[in-house]
């Protein structure tokens, strides 16, 4: 911009006219955050039932991703434990900071199933005794695994519940992407705090277009007078 625009842009009747597209680029941010404001109260929030137990084949398939959805719902499994173990250090319960007991358990299949069985100060394997390598049913809350942690696979205490790392370790053949807490964990170890699935959101992207769209043209309102004062100091010119 040049100084023959900005002599131009100060004389009365372009101030007025910038007022004037003031108050239209006004109207127009403000339809633009009414529709914003109704993308976030039209959005569909889904509440699904996670609280009543499904089978977990119902939500996760040996090799299968976890829906964000699904994540935190109850299931039940029936499944056989074996004498695979690990403990995952770093969990928290309330204010406290310790260690999960991990312990391995197969379907019918024969597909490993990471199961967080209960959470303490301190975690021995040697608490969790197999005595019983019939099949069992098993009830808690499937969780999406976690990322592998770099250099995990030769230490005995883990810092994440990874099933690309447990499938190496406890010689699987096949795995589930996920693990489950335990309902209950036996003593001594104390029952982990799972937490329940926050509901997802899913905005009405047709008011966010709407939303942007106006703000466009409170944005064009600007480059419209900025154009027009252009123009008047080129006539300007010309007639001089």
């Amino acid at each position: 911009m040049n100084r023959a625009w900005w002599r131009m842009a100060r004389r009365p009747r372009w101030l007025l006219a910038l007022g004037g597209f003031l108050v239209l680029a006004a109207i127009f941010a403000a339809l633009g955050q009414w529709q914003a404001q109704r993308a976030v109260e039209q959005a569909t929030i889904e509440t699904p039932d996670t609280e009543t137990p499904v089978p977990l084949d119902s939500v996760l398939l040996p090799g299968e991703q976890l829906r964000v959805v699904d994540g935190g719902r109850r299931v039940d499994v029936t499944a056989t434990w074996t004498h695979d173990t690990a403990v995952v250090s770093g969990k928290t319960q309330g204010e406290l900071t310790g260690e999960w007991l991990l312990a391995n358990a197969t379907t019918a299949d024969g597909t490993c199933l990471a199961v967080a069985v209960g959470w303490g100060a301190t975690v021995d394997p040697g608490q969790f005794i197999v005595i019983d390598d019939s099949p069992s049913p098993l009830s808690g809350r499937i969780v999406a695994s976690d990322d592998p942690a770099e250099g995990e696979f030769s230490t005995t205490v883990m810092t994440t519940v990874a099933a690309a790392d447990f499938i190496n370790r406890w010689h699987c053949d096949a795995m589930y992407d996920g693990y489950l807490v335990l309902d209950s964990a036996p003593e001594p170890l104390h029952t982990i705090d799972a937490m329940r699935p926050i509901p997802q959101g899913e905005l009405n992207w047709l008011n966010i277009f709407y939303a942007l769209e106006w703000i466009f043209f409170a944005c064009f309102a600007f480059y419209f007078w900025y154009r027009l004062v252009k123009d008047a100091v080129e006539r300007e010119a010309e007639s001089e």
